[in-house]
């Protein structure tokens, strides 16, 4: 979890600024009344504009009555915390912080600022949001719309004057090129702006023209979206009753006690009384308790972050920190039972996610004959018992259904700051429908992979080794990995994927080639080469850059769970000249069936169909075996990403068929879970 380190957004929200000439007095000890323009207020503070500000300084003892005419309370006592002198055309701006305000002064303060709220004279915070994206694609449009219609998605439908009408998606027709809503009232007239909530995103496009349809209002597709996002993490509606309490910072004998609206790994909501709860943005709450039926209470600081109206009443938005790592690991399994209450992390999922592993012919991907995996199942399982509660390193993730599991999905840090997901799974389960079924399995074992990583600290890169032909992976991975190629954020890259036996027979070092490890000079010449061939993504999701290549920070981590992770490097020279690098890699037995993360790399530094750039890439391989059987392996992987593969022939690998490595900046991460949820949503008849 994030630590108090971001709370230095705090000053700008603090309250309430005023969209009015309101005025108050304030009062400095002997000296005269001073009269101000009231900037912004809370229950706390209170900003003014004053003609000068030259005699005062901090903690000076201040008095100081709100309104003039009908005032809104007796004086309060309060203390100057700043003074600024503002600009040539700005004046002095002066904030003073109550001290100890009475609390019938507090819930005036409020009555009064609800007041301004309703008739608009409350400034609404400019929501800014995080991510900002214009779509265009037809293809991409069409799924969006498609899946708004089949999920009867809430919309506004919102006029110039800022009147609306609440609507909902429940028509998509490809062919004619239109999409039908149900509105709640009369639409504004056209033309006006159509908004969308989303997964986690609000989308907008504009209206020319709307007509009545079967009861339906029916609009043309759009030809460009808007989409915007204002959180990175999404906060998903509570789907067991949570509660929360807590007492009031300034005054302990109020105690706040709400239901719970929607919650997020760093957020929650929940409808306040703003003259009970007097709440305002910016307040801290030292300590919070939320609490869910059978487990005990979690204990959080927290922060008010937004006080909205919505249909149901006073929204209040509220950003969390747990208090200690107990609580850290309380509330997140809190979290996640609230926003995958399908889907499970912790348990003893071992044999049934054998057994789904050999009914979805899992065991059958790459040419692989199920039965030489049953050597593997112990380690399989004593990794997974290893990796049982180390969540900052890896977890699985399963959706179980009667007698066994329906899908699964695991994901690994093995860098240090990139998470791999692999070993995906699925098979029908017998009680459901089969084409929602497959669609949703798959969407709740991907968010249960993926979002939890999101909150790690250190987290830069999603990646994914992922056959090339699988319909599913192409739809979900590549195509949204190849819209945002051009920004350097992500990439997807070919290679084949090859398995050595370490016991085969292999080749002699050819003739002139010697294998030794990398000199520093010959590091930083396959640092120079590998930008000029790998992007950015490549290199620093597999920590192929200079500061993170020896793996201290990931070898470290692992081993607080007794795991291990090794990389070594070794250089082949001709004549003395280095030609090829290899980078092998090994992980804890176990982790991976298809022994992905013990795998070899080999970046030729010279044009790779010379003959003597091939044999030293074959001498590589003829080491790297070597290499291998020292560890204990009986087999490892290279990944080919060469157009000239006559030494992978001669090495007689075995050929385990084509791949693609996919990778994706985690700024994509919301835009990506956003993309899967609207590809996974069942199709319209």
């Amino acid at each position: 979890m994030q630590s108090d380190n971001r709370m230095s957004t705090r000053e700008a929200i603090l309250g309430y600024r005023m969209g009015t000439d309101l005025s108050a007095v304030a009062s400095f000890g002997d000296a005269h009344d001073s009269q101000g323009r009231l900037v912004q207020l809370s229950l706390e503070h209170l900003t003014l504009h004053l003609a000068s500000c030259a005699e005062l300084r901090p903690g000076q003892p201040a008095s100081v009555v709100l309104g003039l005419g009908e005032r809104w309370t007796t004086a309060l006592q309060a203390e100057v915390t700043d003074i600024s002198n503002g600009g040539p055309e700005a004046p002095p701006e002066l904030r003073l912080r109550f001290v100890a305000p009475p609390l019938e002064a507090g819930r005036k303060i409020v009555s009064a600022l609800e007041s301004m709220r309703e008739s608009g004279q409350l400034l609404t915070p400019e929501a800014r949001p995080v991510w900002r994206e214009t779509i265009t694609r037809p293809e991409r449009i069409l799924r969006i719309c498609e899946a708004l219609a089949t999920r009867t998605t809430r919309g506004v439908a919102r006029a110039e004057d800022g009147s609306r009408t609440e609507v909902y998606a429940e028509h998509f027709d490809k062919y004619d090129g239109v999409i039908g809503w149900r509105a709640e009232g009369p639409l504004p007239p056209a033309p006006f702006a159509m908004e969308a909530f989303g997964y986690s995103s609000v989308l907008y496009f504009r209206v020319e023209k709307a007509w009545m349809e079967q009861g339906l209002w029916m609009m043309s597709l759009p030809q460009e979206l808007t989409r915007y996002r204002h959180r990175w993490l999404r906060r998903a509606p509570t789907s067991i009753e949570c509660h929360l309490s807590f007492e009031h910072p300034l005054w302990p004998q109020v105690r706040v006690h709400r239901a719970m609206l929607d919650v997020s790994y760093e957020g929650l909501s929940f409808i306040t009384e703003p003259g009970e709860d007097l709440l305002y943005p910016g307040m801290r709450i030292p300590c919070m308790e939320v609490e869910m039926p059978g487990r005990a209470p979690v204990k959080l600081f927290a922060e008010v972050r937004n006080i909205s109206s919505s249909s149901r009443g006073r929204r209040c938005g509220i950003w969390v920190s747990p208090i200690g790592a107990d609580q850290a690991l309380a509330w997140r399994e809190l979290v996640e039972e609230q926003m995958h209450p399908r889907t499970r992390v912790s348990g003893d999922w071992n044999p049934g996610t054998w057994e789904l592993f050999e009914k979805s012919g899992y065991f059958r991907l790459s040419g692989k004959e199920p039965l030489k995996f049953a050597a593997l199942k112990g380690q399989f399982y004593e990794a997974q018992s290893k990796l049982d509660g180390q969540l900052r390193i890896g977890y699985r993730a399963v959706k179980p259904m009667s007698g066994g599991v329906e899908a699964t999905l695991s994901a690994l840090k093995p860098y240090a700051g990139s998470w791999l997901a692999h070993q995906l799974a699925r098979q029908q389960s017998p009680s459901a429908d089969k084409k929602v079924s497959a669609r949703e399995a798959l969407r709740d074992i991907y968010l249960r992979a993926f979002e939890p990583a999101q909150i790690d600290p250190d987290v830069k890169w999603f990646f994914a080794y992922c056959e090339a032909n699988v319909r599913w992976i192409r739809f979900i991975n590549f195509d949204f990995a190849q819209w945002y190629e051009h920004t350097g954020q992500s990439a997807v890259m070919s290679f084949r994927l090859m398995e050595g036996d370490v016991d085969n027979a292999w080749p002699a070092l050819p003739d002139g080639i010697e294998v030794g490890d990398i000199t520093s000079e010959e590091k930083q010449q396959f640092f120079t080469h590998l930008e000029k061939i790998k992007p950015l993504a490549y290199r620093e999701a597999l920590d192929l850059v200079p500061e993170r290549f020896d793996l201290a920070a990931t070898q470290e981590l692992w081993a607080t769970a007794q795991l291990s992770r090794e990389r070594s490097v070794m250089v082949a020279r001709s004549k003395g000249k280095a030609v090829a690098v290899a980078i092998l890699e090994t992980a804890h037995r176990g982790l991976n069936l298809f022994h992905v993360l013990d795998g070899i790399r080999i970046i030729p530094l010279l044009d790779e169909g010379l003959p003597e750039v091939q044999d030293a890439m074959l001498a590589l391989l003829t080491r790297a075996a070597d290499w291998y059987k020292e560890r204990g392996r009986s087999v490892f992987v290279h990944y080919v990403e060469a157009q000239v593969v006559e030494y992978a022939e001669r090495a007689a690998l075995a050929d385990l068929g084509e791949g693609k490595l996919w990778i994706i900046s985690h700024t994509l991460l919301p835009e990506f879970l956003e993309h899967l949820c609207e590809s996974s949503t069942p199709r319209t008849e």
